[in-house]
Parts: C-alpha cells; sequence; structure tokens
C-alpha cells in the first residue's frame, strides 16, 4: 500500500455491523441446531430440524461473510477517483494523443 509518506488509511476493514451481525447469526443458528439435536427421540423429525438449521445457518454466514468483506472484494469501486489519475496518464501518454499535439504544433 502506497501512502505517499503519509500514515495509510484502513478503510478496507470488515463492515462492523455485518461482522456482528454474522457472529450473531453463527452464535444463534448452532444453538438453534444444538438444541433440536438434543430434543431427537429416534423419530428423526428433530434431526431433520436440526440438519435444516444448520443449512440455513450455514447460507446467511456466508451471505453475512461476503458482505462484512465487500470492501476487500471490491475495492475499486469503494476507491475514491480510483481510475481518475490512471486514465489522465493513460491520456496524456497515449499515441493519439501524442499525434494530435504533433499535428497543433505545426
Amino acid at each position: 500500500m502506497d501512502t505517499g509518506g503519509k500514515v495509510p488509511h484502513y478503510k478496507l476493514k470488515p463492515h462492523p455491523i455485518a461482522s456482528f451481525a454474522l457472529i450473531l447469526v453463527l452464535i444463534t443458528g448452532v444453538l438453534i441446531a444444538l438444541s433440536f439435536f438434543s430434543m431427537e427421540d429416534g423419530t428423526g423429525t428433530f434431526k431433520n430440524r436440526g440438519v435444516l438449521a444448520l443449512v440455513v445457518t450455514a447460507l446467511l454466514s456466508i451471505c453475512l461473510a461476503i458482505v462484512a468483506t465487500s470492501k476487500m472484494w471490491f475495492s475499486h469501486l469503494w476507491k475514491k477517483n480510483s481510475t481518475h489519475a490512471r486514465h489522465k496518464k493513460h491520456t496524456k501518454y497515449h499515441p493519439i494523443v501524442k499525434e494530435r499535439e504533433f499535428r497543433g504544433q505545426r
């Protein structure tokens, strides 16, 4: 990370609300599934409910993990004017722009 001699800003850290929701969903889902598994009486009904609770917990956890870390996955969307300087530099040295400048000097 090039900071240009300045103190780096950690803007790409995980989102705190989504991280908290992820932890909450994980704890709640596992506890609900464990309660279903402990109530199992041999019929398989509570086992199926426990497995369903774990599947739903896993899906919600994956979605919340993606949301919490989206700034890391898609950093090009979060950086302010991330392509502006690159585009300006690219246009300045592009062969077509140099030709136009050369023609204008004649």
